[in-house]
C-alpha cells in the first residue's frame, strides 16, 4: 500500500499546486517537484516526491534554485521507510528532518464505527477557505499562512467536509480520489472543539461515502497525535514517512554535494 500511498499522494498534488495563483509543477525523470509561492513557508505544499536515489541526486540541485526563484523559503522532501541511502543523501545536502508522519492504510470493507461524541450538522460543500482557516488555526499559523494553496479543493476530485456545532466551523477534512484511493487530508478541528470525537466521526462519514463511491482502500499520513483515532477506524501503520526541509542554511545542495 505504500505505492498506493505514494502515487495518490503525487496526483493530489498535481491537482492542488497548479490551482493556486503562481503555483506550478516541475516533472523529471523519477521525481516531481510542487511549488505554491501563496504559501512560501510552508513546506506541506512545497514538497517532493521521488521513486530512486538517482532521480533524487540528479534533481535536488536544480530545486533549490527553482524553489528560490519562486520565493518559497521552505520546502521539503518525503522519503518512505527504507530509503536509507536517500536519507543520507538529503543530510549531506544539508536537509533537516521536520517530522516524521506515519503512513497508514485502510481497506474501506473494514471501516469501523467511531465512538458517539458531541452533534453537529454535517456539510459536504464548505468553502475552501473555511478548510484553510480551521487548518490555519488548528496548527497555530498566522492568519494566512497558507495563502491561497487550496483553491485546488474545488476539483470534483477532492469531497470536502465540514462539521458545524451551532452553527460554527469546528472540524473539517478532505478526501481525493485516484483509482480505488481516496487520500485523506487537511483534517483539523477549532481548539475549542478538540477532543469531543469530531473528527473520528466526521471521517467516518467521508469514508461511507468514498466507499459508496466505488473506492475500496483509504491511505493517509498521520501525526503522532491523530495516530491513535485513525486506528480506532481500522487504519493500519505502514511505517514512518520523512519530510525532509529545507529552509535556506548557509550553502545550498549543489554546493554540499559538489
Amino acid at each position: 500500500m505504500l505505492g498506493t500511498l505514494t502515487a495518490t499522494l503525487r496526483e493530489f498534488y498535481r491537482v492542488e499546486a497548479p490551482a493556486s495563483p503562481g503555483g506550478r509543477v516541475i516533472e523529471r525523470d523519477g521525481l516531481t517537484a510542487f511549488m505554491t509561492p501563496s504559501a512560501p513557508t510552508q513546506s506541506i505544499v512545497n514538497c517532493v516526491v521521488f521513486d530512486g536515489h538517482d532521480a533524487l541526486r540528479d534533481g535536488l540541485p536544480l530545486l533549490t534554485d527553482e524553489y528560490r526563484a519562486a520565493g518559497v523559503s521552505h520546502w521539503m522532501v518525503w522519503t518512505r521507510p527504507g530509503e536509507d541511502a536517500a536519507v543520507r543523501l538529503l543530510e549531506r545536502a544539508g536537509h533537516i528532518r521536520e517530522y516524521e508522519p506515519m503512513a497508514m492504510a485502510l481497506s474501506l470493507d473494514a471501516l469501523r464505527e467511531p465512538a458517539d461524541g458531541v452533534p453537529f450538522a454535517l456539510d459536504r460543500d464548505p468553502h475552501p477557505v473555511e478548510i484553510t482557516t480551521l487548518n490555519e488555526r488548528a496548527n497555530d499559523e498566522l492568519p494566512g499562512a497558507f495563502g491561497t494553496a487550496f483553491a485546488g479543493l474545488r476539483d470534483p476530485r477532492f469531497h470536502r467536509y465540514l462539521a458545524r456545532v451551532e452553527g460554527r466551523p469546528a472540524a473539517c477534512l478532505v478526501t481525493f480520489d485516484h483509482g480505488e484511493n481516496t487520500m485523506v487530508q487537511w483534517v483539523a478541528t477549532e481548539p475549542s472543539f478538540q477532543r469531543r470525537g469530531l473528527a473520528a466521526r466526521l471521517l467516518h462519514q467521508a469514508l461511507v461515502d468514498a466507499r459508496e463511491r466505488g473506492m475500496r482502500s483509504s491511505t493517509l499520513e498521520s501525526s503522532y497525535e491523530g495516530e491513535r483515532l485513525y486506528t480506532g477506524l481500522g487504519y493500519e501503520p505502514l511505517g514512518r514517512l520523512g519530510m525532509w526541509l529545507w529552509d535556506e542554511p548557509p550553502g545550498t545542495p549543489a554546493q554540499a554535494l559538489a
